[in-house]
């Protein structure tokens, strides 16, 4: 069997709504978790899971940029993409996870004497249920085809 191919972050896509910020982003995961108040019986494989978007990023005063964008919409919910090969359209190959994170954590503001400022957020993903036939795993969605 050949190698798997692997994923490299050197050309990401990473959207919030329409407007692409892989540019002001160094760091985009995506991990799963224990959805709070979630309890798990003896019939069930796991209790309610909710994904987590943690982000790491450049801090910019730009009122473009996706710091200014994480502080001024706190609270809203927004529908994101990430493309972790940087391809424009999914296939099964090279999909892309779609969601709706909700703003619900200010980026801090970090100053160290002569270094760059950055920020890490841990946003919710919102629960959209779990439907694995249809792609959809507690609100993350694997997109394999436009």
């Amino acid at each position: 069997m050949a190698a798997s191919t692997r994923i490299t972050a050197n050309s990401i896509i990473f959207k919030i709504g329409a407007t692409a910020y892989e540019c002001d982003a160094s760091k985009v995961e995506l991990t799963p978790g224990d959805a709070p108040g979630a309890i798990r019986t003896f019939c069930e494989v796991a209790p309610d899971q909710e994904w987590t978007l943690n982000l790491e990023g450049v801090t910019s005063g730009d009122s473009t940029s996706l710091y200014q964008v994480l502080f001024s919409n706190y609270g809203t919910e927004v529908a994101f993409t990430v493309a972790p090969l940087g391809n424009t359209t999914p296939t099964g190959d090279a999909p892309h996870y779609e969601g709706t994170v909700v703003f619900s954590q200010l980026p801090p503001l970090t100053l160290a004497a002569g270094e760059a400022s950055q920020f890490t957020v841990a946003l919710r993903v919102k629960n959209e249920g779990h439907d694995p036939s249809s792609n959809n795993w507690f609100g993350l969605t694997k997109v394999e085809a436009a």
